[in-house]
């Protein structure tokens, strides 16, 4: 599975001298037995980032879902006149709700991304005691998010669809309540 990480940027030391306080009890020695615990620890925090991306998959479906049954509704009442008050404040109240809808689906979406940078910040963390670093050397193979010919971040183009579902009902909406 290949890991997102939308907007991981290289963590400032102020960052990380907070940060390594809090994941290392302090004089922790990574010995035998210690760096045993410490993989397995990992291989947990790694499964939890992929938990995360399901999830976000699954509210992607959701939201999609939602807004596709949104334009439906406003696509069978464009069928019919407008020409009562309550016709056009139905189809004014479902493009409202589907602009909403895709306001928190952004939200949520940051969020996501959010989420999984600190993710992979501590695991970039955890790598530095075991004796390969293979996501850190991933994320630098992939030019670490600053060459868009090497990676480009999910999120970017997750992030415009939402937009474009705001400007169709937006569109949708003035055009029929317009021109009823």
């Amino acid at each position: 599975m290949r890991f997102e990480r939308g907007g991981m940027h290289r963590m400032t030391q102020n960052e990380e001298s907070r940060i390594e306080p809090a994941l290392f009890l302090e004089g922790t020695k990574f010995e035998c037995l210690s760096k045993q615990l410490l993989l397995e620890e990992y291989k947990l925090f790694v499964e939890t980032s992929e938990t995360v991306i399901a999830r976000r998959q699954v509210a992607n479906t959701f939201f999609l879902s939602a807004n596709s049954a949104l334009l439906a509704a406003l696509g069978i009442l464009s069928q019919t006149p407008l020409a009562t008050e309550v016709a056009r404040l139905a189809f004014l109240g479902i493009g409202v709700a589907g602009i909403l809808l895709c306001i928190e689906w952004r939200v949520l979406i940051q969020s996501y991304r959010q989420l999984n940078t600190g993710k992979f910040r501590i695991i970039h963390l955890l790598e530095r005691h075991l004796p390969a670093s293979l996501f850190h050397a991933e994320w630098i193979a992939l030019g670490e998010g600053k060459d868009a010919k090497k990676y480009k971040p999910v999120t970017n183009v997750e992030r415009i669809i939402p937009l474009l579902l705001i400007l169709l009902f937006v569109v949708l909406v003035a055009a029929r309540l317009s021109f009823p």
